[in-house]
């Protein structure tokens, strides 16, 4: 086989995989918002979207949470990767960090439910120091964090390699 059969050979299954899962659900949606309810094409979807102020802050504030997820995790995750590099046990590190992500994404969010509840582990060492429990569930700030975790091995790993 030649060089550029290789490449076809080779390429045809992420053109594949970018069509179905990426390309099609774009296109579906597109699709859908130029419907109304019975079905009849229309402007007006869209025309609301672009003139109501709450899903214009909806999408700004999406942009803002994935900018500051983003950049969170980039700073966690630079130093981190950088010193498990530098590890004695490189490997036992690395499967460390892949564990997690073998956890369904709903589980390990509705263990920060119960880690940042009033009555979690985490109240409970506020309270031990004298703080106080707090309202720390359903906050920016509990958002970052748990984002953050979920993505840390999806930005450590290639970073780490």
């Amino acid at each position: 086989m030649n060089k550029k059969t290789t490449q076809s050979t080779l390429i045809f299954p992420y053109v594949l995989w970018l069509t179905f899962f990426v390309f099609a659900p774009l296109l579906l949606l597109i699709y859908q918002s130029l419907l109304n309810i019975d079905g009849e094409f229309t402007f007006a979807n869209i025309l609301t979207y672009f003139t109501s102020a709450t899903y214009l802050t909806m999408t700004i504030q999406s942009f803002i949470f994935a900018g500051l997820i983003t950049l969170v995790t980039l700073l966690v995750s630079y130093p981190a990767a950088y010193l498990l590099t530098r590890t004695e046990h490189k490997e036992l590190w690395r499967m460390l960090l892949i564990l997690p992500t073998w956890i369904n994404i709903l589980l390990k969010a509705y263990a920060f439910i119960g880690i940042l509840s009033q009555s979690g582990p985490v109240n409970e060492f506020l309270e031990m120091i004298g703080i106080g429990r707090q309202q720390i569930l359903f906050t920016n700030a509990s958002f970052i964090l748990v984002a953050t975790y979920m993505e840390l091995p999806c930005m450590m790993m290639p970073i780490m390699n």
